[in-house]
């Protein structure tokens, strides 16, 4: 999935109405449906939808709003955070010079620039590699990046955003009470009540917004109609030694 990263551990990111105003003002539908073209969907949410035994039940409060009414709450959000025309948001977006990336950005920063006119947010590009360690030390504002899952569970994602997995956590998100939910997931055993569990962590992450989720990217296999042994899945890992030909 597409995601971008809010620099948690300095201002004005460490203000939850500030992420919160630019996770909503991102037009994430005009983006999947323009930009990348290839069925990609919105992400309303942090785990992506067919994870095995999770419920898929945490999303933005706020996902089923018109545009026009998440810009006017995204407007009153930085308002209430002190900013406004006599104390002006300016921050820096910086994303990865690669594939649809630049494209995006420009969306990205013309959303967060329709919030108010004292809304300022410049575009910085850089090589990948740079880029990532640059998420990884914390030295950005806003950043986009992606992720794939290693496997099919919903901690795969919620991880990104414990306390412990340090560099891993572009945001620097801490929260004892999130750590703590997905912790005790950890040790539950019965499937359900895991998932139900790791909901609810989710939930919170989304309302905490320490990333502002962008959209679920689709992986496109030509595949020819006589193999044997290829099922799609949701980590888009195909292994060859499953794989035959009909009638060979």
């Amino acid at each position: 999935m597409q995601l971008f990263s809010f620099n948690t551990t300095k201002a004005p990111f460490n203000d939850v109405r500030v992420r919160q105003a630019l996770t909503m003002a991102y037009d994430r539908d005009w983006v999947a449906a323009n930009i990348y073209r290839t069925g990609e969907h919105p992400a309303y949410s942090l785990v992506p939808p067919g994870i095995l035994n999770y419920p898929g039940t945490a999303r933005y409060s706020w996902a089923d709003w018109p545009m026009e009414r998440r810009l006017q709450e995204a407007q009153r959000l930085l308002s209430a955070a002190g900013f406004g025309p006599d104390n002006p948001l300016r921050f820096e977006f910086s994303h990865r010079n690669t594939s649809d990336n630049p494209r995006v950005a420009v969306i990205v920063q013309n959303n967060w620039r329709q919030i108010a006119p004292w809304v300022t947010v410049e575009l910085r590009g850089v090589e990948a590699q740079v880029h990532y360690a640059n998420l990884q030390a914390k030295n950005f504002d806003v950043g986009d990046g992606a992720w794939s899952a290693d496997f099919n569970d919903a901690k795969n994602y919620l991880y990104l955003l414990e306390t412990r997995s340090r560099e891993q956590n572009y945001p620097g998100y801490s929260n004892a009470e999130f750590d703590r939910m997905v912790r005790e997931s950890d040790f539950e055993l019965d499937v359900v009540r895991r998932g139900a569990m790791m909901a609810r962590a989710e939930q919170l992450a989304l309302d905490e917004a320490p990333i502002c989720t962008s959209v679920y990217i689709n992986s496109t296999n030509l595949v020819h109609p006589d193999l044997t042994g290829y099922e799609d899945n949701i980590s888009d890992f195909h292994r060859a030694r499953w794989f035959g030909i009909k009638n060979a």
